[in-house]
């Protein structure tokens, strides 16, 4: 999918959940994306069960950037 297509979805499943329009860089896009959070990170943990004895060049669809995610949460929370 090209980066051109890939917006374009985006923007339609910002539309489908009532959450505007993405703008990168834009200073709210986590609070915006925050109430999905949870379900992002438990579809992406279900996709790297499923991707287990799979060759990374291969699990696609499927990222490990979950991980960071939860590690970087942990700070967001400490810091509210």
């Amino acid at each position: 999918m090209s980066r051109k297509d890939c917006i374009k979805k985006i923007n339609q499943n910002f539309k489908q959940n009532k959450i505007g329009e993405y703008k990168k860089n834009s200073s709210n896009l986590y609070e915006k994306l925050q109430p999905y959070l949870d379900v992002a990170i438990e579809n992406a943990k279900w996709l790297d069960k499923k991707n287990k004895n799979s060759k990374p060049s291969d699990s696609n669809p499927g990222t490990k950037v979950y991980k960071l995610i939860e590690i970087l949460n942990k700070y967001i929370k400490d810091k509210n």
